[in-house]
């Protein structure tokens, strides 16, 4: 019995530090979820496609843009202030090319007809 009382602070220490690696974990990969490349659909085709606020995450499939008519969809990680907008600053000449109507390979072209 002596021997089990001993081995429970160690048994806690050991969950301790199993809970603590854990939420490490979870943090890192929310943090990193943040920073990766999310697929951001253009609202309405009447919107200015460089503005953040005319965007919405959308889970379709890049092979679902055909066509060379307007923005179908941008790639580009989510803002850290707000995980519902694209931060198109952290991809090199991207808000360059949406606002200049120049090509990018992060922009897709192809008629509007999102699939929300």
């Amino acid at each position: 019995m002596k021997k089990l009382i001993k081995l429970v602070p160690a048994m806690a220490l050991l969950l301790a530090l199993g809970v603590y690696t854990v939420n490490a974990k979870m943090k890192a990969a929310v943090a990193e979820k943040t920073q990766t490349e999310q697929k951001w659909m253009l609202k309405s085709p009447n919107l200015n496609p460089a503005d953040p606020d005319n965007y919405e995450p959308t889970t379709g499939s890049i092979s679902d843009c055909r066509g060379i008519e307007e923005v179908c969809m941008v790639e580009a990680p989510a803002s850290a202030e707000d995980s519902e907008k694209p931060n198109f600053s952290d991809i090199d000449g991207l808000e360059e090319a949406l606002s200049s109507d120049l090509d990018h390979e992060n922009i897709h072209l192809a008629p509007y007809t999102p699939t929300f």
